[in-house]
């Protein structure tokens, strides 16, 4: 195998790998974040007190300093010496002085240092943490063993670092030095591997905003399409029936007013969106005459199902509007079916298409379809059948239990 088919190979391996961490992080993200809903509803409407974040990270802390007192006082564990303050000292100084090295690593040493590729100075940063912490221990160690009578002369000249007294070997700085290059190759991944996490959620959380913001303006884009075509065919009703406009413009009026209030939400009952619907088909009616078959047949099993409001009105927009011509049988016949977790809009219509030098002639379905894939992407099913007669279209949608974004 040559050395490009490796590098290849090498390559779609760690992308294969790349795709399936990715994954499981969602999966991660998606469970913390149900977890948190779940606990903030239970937690609703009680009194929440404000907690720093290093408290929890005390209390870990303080949890692995306590577990070896409660191995000491177990009756059934057996030491091989004595307790003692020397002894719980020889315990306690190298971990308390590696706790307080890796908080340094973690708040100071390896963002300021690693992250700016300064790597000599991180080196001598944590040189020199060792060196103070191995003179903290020598200070303590004395304390305890001092005799009447030694001072700080003594200290210094026959105490500290001295190999005579027995508390001071070339162990002592091997096993620690050792212990402390854990901690910074520990402290050096955790930082990548949180960093990568935070990227990872931050990006989503992005993309999450821009998809809301996106569904927004193309919610927003919706009504006032519908209402330049619906001026349009009021504005000619009033030399024609002026009555019948008179009757439109109320009937708009109480439209929009339904829209303006019960379209806001992200998703609302299917039995609102099909009221909205069908006050859209009276207004559309009283501009065609009454040869026209025009049929609008609703089936929900559950008035209550949640679907996005006016996903589906482009589409009996479009429906009545291509229907009407000049010669032939003009029809739109429209059904919605609600069945389980599935709703299905169907329409069928007399084909008679109009066309339009306006750019904004085809906005409804433009906007229809970027919604839907926004709203509903590996959800919905959309079809589109015609002859030089008749024009049919399908959409079926699975819904959600609940919105998929939210704000």
């Amino acid at each position: 195998m040559s050395e490009k088919k490796k590098q290849n190979a090498l390559y779609r391996f760690l992308q294969n790998k790349r795709d399936v961490f990715q994954g499981l992080q969602e999966i991660d993200f998606e469970r913390s974040e149900k977890r948190l809903k779940l606990l903030l509803e239970s937690e609703e409407g009680k009194h929440n007190y404000p907690i720093p974040t290093f408290i929890p990270i005390l209390l870990v802390w303080l949890f692995i300093m306590l577990f070896p007192l409660a191995m000491i006082v177990d009756p059934g564990y057996t030491l091989n010496h004595e307790v003692n303050v020397r002894s719980l000292a020889s315990y306690y100084v190298p971990l308390v002085m590696t706790i307080l090295i890796f908080l340094l690593n973690q708040k100071y040493f390896v963002p300021r240092c690693i992250f700016n590729r300064r790597y000599i100075l991180y080196f001598v940063c944590n040189s020199f943490a060792v060196g103070v912490a191995l003179f903290i221990r020598e200070v303590i160690f004395f304390l305890i063993d001092r005799a009447p009578g030694d001072g700080i002369a003594f200290f210094f000249n026959n105490y500290c670092f001295s190999f005579a007294k027995g508390h001071f070997t070339g162990w002592t700085v091997l096993s620690f030095a050792f212990f402390v290059a854990l901690v910074c190759i520990i402290c050096v991944v955790y930082h990548i591997i949180l960093r990568q996490i935070v990227k990872a959620f931050i990006q989503r959380e992005q993309k999450r905003s821009k998809i809301q913001y996106e569904l927004d303006f193309l919610k927003n884009q919706l009504s006032p399409h519908f209402l330049f075509n619906t001026l349009n065919n009021i504005s000619a009703l009033i030399s024609i029936d002026p009555k019948r406009a008179e009757k439109s413009m109320t009937q708009l009026s109480s439209l929009l007013r339904v829209t303006l209030y019960q379209t806001s939400d992200e998703f609302i009952p299917i039995q609102e969106d099909v009221k909205i619907l069908q006050k859209y088909a009276d207004l559309e009616k009283l501009r065609l005459d009454e040869s026209f078959d025009f049929k609008f047949d609703v089936q929900l099993d559950n008035p209550d199902f949640k679907i996005a409001p006016l996903i589906s009105m482009p589409l009996m927009e479009n429906s009545i509007k291509h229907s009407v011509g000049v010669t032939g049988k003009n029809f739109a016949h429209i059904s919605i079916v609600q069945n389980g977790d599935s709703v299905t809009f169907t329409a069928e219509n007399s084909n008679h298409p109009h066309k339009s030098k306006s750019k904004s002639s085809g906005l409804g379905l433009a906007t229809f379809q970027k919604r839907l894939e926004l709203t509903y992407m590996g959800r919905y099913e959309y079809t589109v059948e015609q002859d030089s007669d008749t024009y049919r279209c399908k959409l079926s949608i699975q819904g959600f239990t609940k919105a998929p974004f939210t704000k």
